[in-house]
C-alpha cells in the first residue's frame, strides 16, 4: 500500500506527531507526504528516515491554482493507493485533485472542533463541508466532537465518520524521575522551582497571550516558580513582547520546538492550556500517560478526560481562579497510574497502529471494486 498524507506541516504539533507515531508502526505501508509549509520541521528528518518522501506545495492562501498543479505534480509523478487529508473542511482542494488524477481512495480527516467563527465565516465551513464530503470516499475524526462539529451530527450519527485515536507510544510518555532530574540541570532550574508548561504552536488558538496572564498571576502567588512554552508559530513574537513588557523576562523560557516533549513534561509541576477551541487534543493524551496534572479550558471536549489529572476551567474565569487551580494540581503531583490508564482508555499506538492499518486496507479494498 502506499499513501500520501496531505497536512500543514511537520513540526512537531499534535497531528505531525500522530502521523509519526502511525507511521512508524505500519512499515507495509509507504507513507508519503504534502507539506503545504516551507520551513522545514523538526520531525522531517525522522520522517524521512523510514523511507518517506516528503513535497511541499504552495498554500492556498498563494493561489489556489499553484497549490493544486502541485499536488497534482506530486500524484501523476506516483501511484497511490491513497490520499489522506489532515485539513478538515478546508481540503477541498487536495481531494478534487486526488479524485481527477483517478485515487479511488480519498479520506478526509478532521481535528477540531468549535473553532469560533462569525455567521458569515460558518456559512463558507458549512459550503466548503458540503462539497469535500461529496469529494472524499471516506470521513474520518480525531475525536466525537471533531466529527459531529466538522461533518454534522446526523452524518456521525449515521456511522458514516471513523474516529481515529491519537494514540502514543505510552512507555515513552511515563513519568521519569531521572528524565525529570536531567532536564531541570540543563535548564537550570532548581528542583524546589515550580514549573509551569505548556506545549503547542504559538497561534491564538492555543491562546498564549491569556496564558501569560495567567502565569504572572501564578508568579505573583509563587515567586520562585517559572513558566516554559515549547512550540513555535504566529504569535512568537507578539509573546516575547508581552513578556518583556510583564517584567517576566526572568520567569518565562520560549523553548522552541523540542524533541524531547516526553522528558519535559516529567520536568513540569503543572500543565495549562487555555485554548480556544480544540478536537481532540493529542497534548492532553500525552500529559495523562505522564500523569502530570492539568488545567485546561473547557472549550476541550471532556472526552479528553481519562481521570482525576486534567480539571476544566471557563475561559471566563478570572487568572486568579486559573492560577490558584494550578498552583492547586502542582501540588497534587505526578500521578504513576498514568500509562495504564491511557492504554485501557485505547491510546496505545501499538494497539492503535493494527487497526488503522487494517482501515486502510479495507478503504483501499473498498475503493478498487
Amino acid at each position: 500500500m502506499k499513501i500520501l498524507e496531505v497536512c500543514v506541516d511537520l513540526d512537531g504539533g499534535g497531528i505531525d506527531r500522530y502521523l509519526l507515531n502511525y507511521c512508524s508502526r505500519i512499515p507495509e505501508i509507504q507513507f508519503d507526504f504534502a507539506v503545504v509549509d516551507s520551513k522545514i520541521g523538526i520531525l522531517e528528518p525522522q520522517i524521512e528516515a523510514l523511507g518517506c518522501h516528503i513535497y511541499r506545495v504552495p498554500r492556498q492562501s498563494r493561489g489556489v491554482r499553484a497549490n493544486y498543479n502541485a499536488i497534482k505534480q506530486i500524484l501523476t509523478q506516483n501511484t497511490y493507493d491513497a490520499v489522506h487529508v489532515h485539513l478538515g473542511y478546508r481540503g477541498a482542494v487536495a481531494l478534487w485533485c486526488a479524485k481527477r488524477c483517478g485515487v479511488k481512495t480519498r479520506i478526509v480527516h478532521a481535528h477540531i472542533a468549535a473553532e469560533p467563527e462569525s455567521a458569515k465565516r460558518r456559512l463558507v465551513r458549512k459550503g466548503f463541508t458540503f462539497l469535500v464530503k461529496r469529494l472524499a470516499t471516506h470521513l474520518a475524526a480525531c475525536g466525537v466532537d471533531a466529527a459531529k462539529w466538522v461533518w454534522g451530527k446526523k452524518t456521525y450519527a449515521k456511522g458514516k465518520v471513523i474516529i481515529h485515536n491519537n494514540a502514543i507510544e505510552t512507555a515513552k510518555y511515563a513519568y521519569s524521575k531521572e528524565a525529570r532530574t536531567t532536564v531541570r540541570a540543563d535548564l537550570g532550574i532548581d528542583e524546589s522551582t515550580l514549573v509551569v508548561g505548556h506545549v503547542g504552536r504559538l497561534c491564538a488558538q492555543k491562546n498564549q497571550l491569556r496564558l501569560l496572564d495567567i502565569f504572572s498571576e501564578m508568579h505573583r502567588l509563587c515567586p520562585d516558580s517559572v513558566l516554559l512554552l515549547v512550540g513555535r508559530g504566529d504569535l512568537d513574537e507578539s509573546v516575547r513582547r508581552k513578556v518583556e513588557k510583564m517584567g517576566l523576562t526572568d520567569a518565562v523560557r520560549l523553548l522552541g520546538v523540542r524533541d524531547d516533549v516526553p522528558q519535559l513534561l516529567s520536568a513540569f509541576d503543572a500543565f495549562v492550556f487555555p485554548s480556544t477551541h480544540e478536537g481532540l487534543p493529542f497534548t492532553l493524551i500525552e500529559t495523562q500517560c505522564n500523569g502530570l496534572p492539568a488545567v485546561s479550558a473547557d472549550t476541550v471536549t471532556p472526552l479528553v478526560k481519562l481521570g482525576d489529572d486534567v480539571q476544566f476551567l471557563s475561559l471566563s474565569q478570572s487568572d486568579t481562579d486559573w492560577a490558584q487551580a494550578a498552583l492547586a494540581a502542582a501540588e497534587r503531583g505526578h500521578n504513576f497510574e498514568g500509562p495504564l490508564r491511557v492504554a485501557e482508555a485505547g491510546y496505545d499506538i501499538d494497539r492503535e497502529a493494527v487497526r488503522l492499518r487494517n482501515y486502510y486496507a479495507d478503504a483501499i479494498k473498498a475503493g478498487a471494486t
